[in-house]
């Protein structure tokens, strides 16, 4: 912690320990109206927001082949010969439907 933040600190301390224990619930409604006011709330639940649409947008094998329409042992081999995008978390291979839908697209391209 830099010195600037340890000294915002002990004024926040210092001010908290003033307010009379009955006016508390009043001073943190104060502040939560604040918060919101300034839009403090939103961008921390956009942030949280995005990590979980990013997560919901990772896909089984059978999700993809779903949205895909093809045969999930397609996808599966695809998969283990590199041809699409896949994203490992231990034993567990999940999809991202744009990256499989552009690599596919690439692939495409390339071909005569």
């Amino acid at each position: 912690m830099t010195e600037i933040q340890e000294k915002m600190e002990s004024v926040v301390v210092d001010w908290a320990r003033r307010i009379p224990l009955d006016q508390i619930s009043s001073v943190l409604a104060f502040l939560a109206a604040r918060l919101l006011a300034e839009g403090y709330v939103s961008s921390q639940e956009d942030r949280h927001g995005s990590v979980a649409q990013e997560y919901k947008a990772l896909l089984t094998a059978g999700e993809l082949a779903e949205r895909l329409n093809l045969p999930e042992s397609w996808i599966r081999n695809e998969e283990r010969l590199g041809r699409i995008p896949s994203v490992r978390a231990g034993k567990y291979v999940r999809f991202r439907l744009n990256d499989v839908e552009r690599a596919l697209t690439e692939t495409k391209d390339q071909r005569p």
